[in-house]
């Protein structure tokens, strides 16, 4: 049988080895956990940072085809690329939205891209009936793209308040996130 002099040293060792190998791994992961919530943050705020973007320049061409300076058919190729760029930024903000502390964040912020979706929706068919011939349904369409105008103004500014949300939150530190 070993000498009690020799086997403490050696549990004594064993323990300490263990606690050091457990604290090492805590670290890691614990840095891991961190760097995916950062990356989850500063992903959702350039996401909102493009959308808001994207709205901001079809807002100028939605604001002219409004005031009869550009025509339907001439607005029409910016939409649909707007709508499939938000279509994109949808599908990104919902694979953020999935799990992770900014799930709820994300969640909101392709709410609200949705809603701008539903607005150049709403132009799109106001366009359409502008561009009609007939003049049956311009009233109609004027007051389509009025309120597709509105609610594209609205859907930029949550997005925008989102996204400063982001940037604040993900710099006040982990304790704030997920609002």
């Amino acid at each position: 049988m070993p000498e009690a002099r020799v086997v403490v040293p050696l549990v004594i060792f064993f323990v300490m080895g263990a606690a050091i190998l457990w604290l090492l791994w805590r670290v890691v992961v614990a840095g891991g956990r961190a760097r995916r919530e950062t990356a989850s943050g500063v992903a959702a705020a350039e996401i909102a940072r493009r959308s808001e973007t994207l709205l901001g320049e079809l807002l100028v061409v939605v604001d002219e085809m409004r005031r009869r300076r550009v025509e339907p058919q001439d607005a029409e190729p910016g939409m649909v690329a707007a709508r499939d760029s938000l279509s994109r930024y949808i599908a990104d903000a919902m694979a953020l939205s999935r799990s992770g502390p900014w799930a709820t964040t994300a969640a909101a912020l392709a709410a609200d891209m949705e809603r701008a979706q539903r607005a150049i929706e709403l132009v799109t068919h106001g366009g359409e009936l502008l561009a009609d011939i007939s003049g049956v349904g311009w009233g109609e369409g004027e007051t389509s793209v009025k309120r597709g105008y509105l609610n594209l103004v609205h859907a930029r500014e949550a997005i925008r308040q989102r996204r400063e949300t982001i940037v604040m939150v993900s710099q006040a530190g982990p304790s704030r996130r997920g609002a």
